[in-house]
């Protein structure tokens, strides 16, 4: 029988342990939100187009295109002489029933006294008090034809309903301009305004108020803020679309009507939560299969490795919302952790690490 044996040689070293470079990044309280994108053009917030409400040429136009104006200014006058004339025989009239109404009450005040001292018959009385209910409808009518002719007299002005810019004038002076025609454009200076569509998706996430991030290519380099003020109430039938509207918060000269962006609207805001990147994050899916109904099911999961006494940690972990490459977690980390962000797809469950750079 032979024997063999075996034992160390001088100069014989156990093998040192590989340490894998990782780099990592501490966790830190931070925020985060999720925003939903649209797109869409811009309006002033105030636009109008200013109709003519009567049938007659135009006798005057006070400003021109791009000139500022002022709330209550007019802008321009369609002939109103015979208007003017209205005006001044309704006026006449008004003052006529008014000055007979006066007779009539101090004469049915008189004979309303004698009819208590039964100094006046019934019949008198009931005449003074018919003559009395008359004139006080004719003055009544007189004052519905006053307000009227200064109703018609004041349509031949047509006034800025606010301060802005003339975007447009539609007629020349001496142009007969028919009733409802446009005359001028109005863009007023308050600011501006965009309508969108949200799809049935998202349509759950939207309410008054939120905060809006607006881009346009136009204009690189700049962000606009902006809030939803309203939303429509009705889904459209075809589209399956909700309209809704947003005002812009900042008066910038750059910003004009049917410049076209891309609508950031934040739909879900966190603070001080567990935010890594989301690079860090590691996939995997795995098949639950229940033998008595044959059913196979795949199961997304998440990993993270995390550095504990210089070496790798795989920790499983639930994600929340995400944001331009990082991504909430909402548990399995906490503020703290050294999170691997480079070199976690090398190493392996308690692997030696070494943190560089």
């Amino acid at each position: 029988m032979i024997f063999l044996f075996i034992g160390c040689q001088p100069g014989d070293e156990t093998e040192e342990e590989r340490e894998v470079p990782v780099k990592v990044f501490v966790i830190k309280p931070a925020s985060i939100s999720k925003s939903i994108k649209l797109t869409g053009g811009i309006t002033a917030a105030k636009d109008v187009i200013l109709y003519s409400k009567i049938s007659e040429k135009l006798e005057s136009i006070n400003v021109k295109a791009g000139e500022s104006v002022r709330e209550g200014q007019i802008l321009a006058v369609q002939y109103n002489e015979l208007l003017k004339q209205g005006v001044d025989a309704a006026e006449a009239s008004l003052k006529n029933a008014e000055a007979q109404v006066n007779l009539i009450r101090q004469d049915f005040e008189r004979t309303e006294r004698l009819f208590k001292q039964n100094a006046v018959s019934q019949q008198q009385y009931d005449q003074i008090l018919t003559q009395k209910q008359a004139a006080e409808a004719g003055l009544e009518q007189a004052s519905a034809i006053m307000k009227q002719a200064k109703e018609q007299y004041q349509n031949s002005f047509i006034k800025a309903p606010f301060s802005g810019t003339v975007a447009a004038v539609y007629f020349e002076v001496n142009q007969m301009v028919p009733a409802g025609q446009p005359v001028i454009h109005l863009i007023g200076s308050g600011g501006m305004k965009a309508k969108l569509k949200v799809t049935a998706k998202d349509i759950h996430h939207i309410k008054q108020g939120l905060n809006t991030i607006i881009k346009f290519p136009s204009i690189p380099d700049t962000e606009f803020s902006a809030v939803v003020t309203s939303i429509n109430q009705a889904v459209d039938a075809f589209t399956k679309s909700l309209e809704i509207e947003v005002q812009i918060n900042e008066n910038d000269p750059r910003l004009k009507s049917g410049l076209f962006g891309e609508f950031f609207i934040e739909v879900i805001a966190k603070e001080n939560t567990v935010v890594i990147p989301e690079n860090a994050l590691l996939r995997q899916t795995e098949v639950i299969i229940d033998r008595d109904k044959g059913i196979q099911t795949p199961v997304r999961k998440y990993y993270v490795f995390v550095v504990k006494e210089s070496r790798a940690e795989l920790i499983e972990v639930e994600p929340g919302i995400t944001s331009n490459g990082r991504i909430e977690i909402t548990s399995g980390l906490i503020n703290g952790d050294t999170l691997i962000v480079v070199g976690q797809n090398i190493v392996d469950e308690g692997q030696k690490v070494k943190v560089i750079d």
